[in-house]
């Protein structure tokens, strides 16, 4: 049906069943498909009411998602407009939670993340709603989410910004900014504050905020005020914290939507199946986000940026007549029309490339019917098929938001890059091909494995034997391309050595790629002897022609001295010019340099500055680092609430550090509500990859019960991964473990190994309870010396109780040595420090020569010192030798 205009004579009218603001909507069939129709009699409207009807016309024809309401056409009669859209047979939300039919968690969570997506959609295409609630949230027969209702939508005016104008939308649902200005300023975090308002709708199983409050105005004054609707004590921790993020009464403190959107594994497991759609597409368009440091694939198209930042309304609005089109892929005469259709320019813009596609398919079928009608192509066309891959492109490295809010238009996308032949040749090569001629594989080869790389509706063998003819010709990227499919064993059996075969004769001729892909082999030693040499020449090769994976890996091997000298000046040119060209790896490791004053004066502000960068195109490393300068207040101005958002980005993205810190963050409530379940969870992600702190503070998790079920046998767990990794805490922790028998089997020699090793990392409390081992003669052999002499150390630590051991040592009254001489060193240790039980005990080993030659001028030394500080009985000893 062709947007913006239908006939009424197809369109038999049914029952209505509901209205919007100022409509009557009704029950429809249309072609035998059923849909809804919203009639306005515009007479009876006044001229802003009309303008409001005419926006949401303006806006549906615009908008095309998977989670907006789909709009067919509009009927014009007399003063009676009509709108054809999507037929919701699930109802309103509205209707559905006072049905309880969203009574499961898992339904809700993902109803919220679907109103997500279509928010994150508008507001990528400069459109606020602003009067979401339950009521213009539709749900199919399936429950899947349509947003509608779009006549009180706003559009970004001409200079950037969003009107301010009076008051729209319902007052329960308004975002506090907007209660008690006099003119009030619409931004996507008042829809935002509207999207916690429904997620309340579905907690609460209520329909109407403030129920108990008869008056707007005062409703209006609360939620001003910063007070709340109050939530259902069974609401899942995480779903309530997606609700306070966006009740934030500061609207730069709440979410914008698609960070609601990556809350999958915080709020729904059951949303991971449909999300496995979405990140196998994000690893087809995108093979760096999983290899970013190592060997490039097929290239992305490198385009001007007036081809990339194409309409993408437009591409995505051919895509689906195509996919329509496509239904009738059985027939090889069904394809054939679906040529000629391009050719012509009949339901779509004219696209020559597109023909020869189609007809290219019908010749698979039917070879005869369509060699004549492929023909027609021309090779000088086929730029509009480059502007496509353009813009998939930009789909994914200028906006990866746009990525995540188009799921559904994506898998649609993905025909437009089977379609494409993604080449200005692909006309000539096409009848090269047909005629036979061998001299067209090589290119057809390179075009078919750029393409097919990214789609999975290619074989792999097939595009294995594309490429295998392009680089026996000496074509240089089928050679990278076929080295490629053997490194990761795509169509072909895995053989590093192979690839590096491959990727050997594409660098010898020059190619950047080869050359890079080829640094990567020996830098590892995959399929090749190791050698950092090798691998830097290589590098050195690739980055001269600039490429920024080179340029990056060559600052990482003069940064640290592989294979080259050592220099942090060099590695900093060498960031300096993959950053500038826009690498996220580079820019993350440029602001280290500038973080530790490495190669380049120290600056702090030039660090969050790359951090930002790099940041900003999802690097979990920098988002990380980043989160931590806005946690310390280095080079920016201090903010855990941004530091708690970037670590969330990061940890997400399963950066175990930013995991780590998130939950230390959760776990001391900074920046976000204190909460032990939320800590607990994510240290225990982070430990999971093997994070010795989140290890060591899980098994303490897990040992006080806080924010888990207490478990002795799972702090032992924990504590042993840490211990085992060399973290003295850690250690000292699970000798204690062991001595007690708290989670394990009770093992004194155990805990003394365990303290052993915390103690020679000179742990304090490793010093200390391996002197308890000693001085008790637990799991090892008694000894005062050894006890004195690590309660010592442990005290020199701020090991709070050494000091009294050390006393008890000195003590006359405590149990004899276990022999003489140590009796005389521990003694001799204590005397020389000032103890007088260890002066008096000293005085009487000399004078009775026990441990130590018999010296009653020693002794008489001794009992003095001991005299002078009040021993009484060391000063009779005095007295009595004195007399001798």
């Amino acid at each position: 049906m062709d947007p913006g205009h239908t006939t009424q004579a197809v369109l038999e009218i049914g029952e209505p069943i509901g209205a919007g603001m100022y409509g009557v909507v009704s029950q429809c069939r249309y072609n035998t498909r059923k849909v809804a129709i919203k009639k306005f009699q515009l007479h009876r409207h006044t001229t802003d009411q009309v303008e409001i009807i005419e926006r949401e016309i303006g806006l549906l024809t615009r908008l095309q998602h998977r989670h907006i309401i789909q709009f067919y056409g509009v009927h014009r009669q007399g003063n009676e407009i009509s709108l054809v859209m999507d037929f919701a047979e699930g109802g309103s939300l509205k209707e559905a939670i006072e049905d309880s039919r969203v009574g499961d968690w898992q339904i809700k969570s993902r109803i919220a993340q679907e109103i997500a997506y279509g928010l994150a959609y508008i507001h990528h295409e400069s459109i606020l709603h602003r009067d979401l609630k339950s009521d213009n949230v539709l749900l199919t027969g399936l429950m899947e989410v349509k947003l509608s209702d779009f006549g009180l939508a706003m559009v970004k005016t001409s200079s950037g910004g969003y009107s301010t104008e009076v008051l729209r939308g319902t007052i329960r649902w308004r975002a506090p900014e907007l209660l008690m200005g006099e003119l009030p300023r619409y931004t996507n975090k008042s829809d935002m504050y509207a999207l916690g308002m429904v997620m309340w709708e579905m907690a609460a199983l209520c329909t109407l905020p403030f129920k108990t409050i008869n008056s707007n105005f005062v409703v209006a004054g609360t939620v001003h005020g910063g007070e709340r609707e109050k939530l259902p004590h069974n609401t899942p921790p995480d779903y309530r914290r997606w609700i306070d993020l966006c009740w934030k009464q500061d609207p730069s403190d709440r979410p914008d939507a698609h960070e609601v959107i990556i809350m999958d594994d915080a709020l729904s497991q059951h949303q991971r199946a449909s999300t496995e759609t979405s990140l196998e597409l994000d690893a087809i368009f995108d093979d760096s986000s999983s290899r970013s440091s190592e060997t490039e694939g097929p290239a992305a198209s490198q385009l001007p940026m007036e081809i990339v930042s194409l309409n993408h309304r437009a591409v995505l609005n051919e895509v689906d007549a195509q996919v329509s089109l496509a239904e009738m892929y059985e027939t090889g005469g069904a394809m054939d029309r679906v040529g000629d259709m391009y050719t012509e320019g009949r339901g779509s813009e004219q696209s020559h490339n597109e023909a020869v596609r189609w007809h290219k398919q019908a010749m698979d079928q039917r070879r005869s019917a369509s060699q004549a009608s492929a023909g027609i192509a021309s090779q000088e066309v086929s730029q509009a098929v480059e502007r496509i891959l353009g813009a998939m492109s930009w789909f994914h490295t200028k906006s990866r938001d746009s990525l995540m809010v188009m799921q559904s238009s994506i898998r649609s996308a993905m025909n437009v890059l089977v379609i494409a032949q993604g080449s200005a040749r692909a006309f000539t090569n096409l009848q090269a091909l047909t005629r036979g001629d061998e001299t067209s594989q090589p290119h057809l080869g390179r075009m078919e494995c750029d393409i097919a790389s990214r789609s999975p509706e290619h074989s792999d063998v097939e595009v294995v034997r594309w490429c295998a003819k392009a680089a026996n010709q000496g074509d240089p990227s089928g050679q990278v391309n076929l080295g490629w499919m053997y490194e990761i064993g795509r169509g072909v059996q895995h053989s590093d050595v192979e690839a590096v075969k491959w990727y050997t004769k594409a660098a010898s001729q020059g190619d950047p790629r080869g050359q890079f892909n080829l640094g990567w082999m020996y830098e590892t030693g995959r399929g090749v002897k190791q050698s950092d040499f090798e691998a830097v020449k290589w590098y050195t090769k690739a980055a001269i022609q600039r490429n920024p994976n080179a340029q990056n890996k060559l600052g990482v091997m003069c940064n640290h001295g592989q294979g080259i000298e050592q220099s942090d000046a060099e590695a900093v040119n060498w960031f300096i010019k993959a950053a500038s060209q826009g690498n996220p790896n580079a820019q993350f490791n440029l602001g280290c340099m500038y973080e530790n004053g490495q190669g380049v004066e120290q600056s702090d502000v030039e660090a969050v500055k790359w951090f930002s960068n790099a940041a900003s195109q999802g690097n979990p490393n920098a988002q990380n680092n980043l989160a931590l300068m806005y946690e310390t207040g280095r080079g920016v101005e201090q903010s855990d609430v941004e530091a708690v958002r970037l670590y969330t980005k990061a940890a997400i993205q399963g950066n175990a550090n930013a995991q780590n810190n998130l939950a230390l963050m959760y776990g001391n409530g900074r920046g976000v509500l204190q909460s032990d379940v939320e800590a607990a969870k994510w240290y225990s992600k982070a430990a999971s990859q093997g994070d010795l702190m989140a290890q060591k503070s899980l098994g303490a998790m897990y040992l006080d019960g806080r924010g888990v079920e207490q478990s002795d046998v799972e702090a032992v767990k924990w504590y042993t991964k840490a211990a085992t990794q060399g973290d003295s805490n850690a250690q000292n922790n699970l000798g204690w473990m062991y001595a007690l028998g708290q989670g394990v089997r009770q093992d004194d020699i155990l805990a003394v190994e365990w303290y052993q090793k915390s103690s020679a990392q000179d742990n304090a409390y490793g010093h200390g309870n391996l002197a308890s081992m000693y001085e008790l003669g637990f799991g090892v052999k008694a000894s005062d010396l050894h006890a004195l002499d690590l309660f010592t150390r442990a005290h020199n630590k701020g090991y709070p109780i050494a000091h009294f051991h050390v006393k008890w040592l000195m003590s006359s009254d405590r149990r004899t040595p276990c022999s003489d001489s140590d009796a005389v060193e521990v003694n001799r240790i204590g005397a020389e420090r000032g103890y007088v039980a260890a002066q008096h005990n000293l005085g009487r080993l000399y004078e009775r020569g026990k441990g130590v030659r018999k010296d009653r001028s020693q002794a008489l030394i001794w009992y003095r010192k001991a005299a002078e500080q009040g021993h009484t009985d060391s000063q009779q000893w005095v007295e009595f030798l004195q007399r001798q």
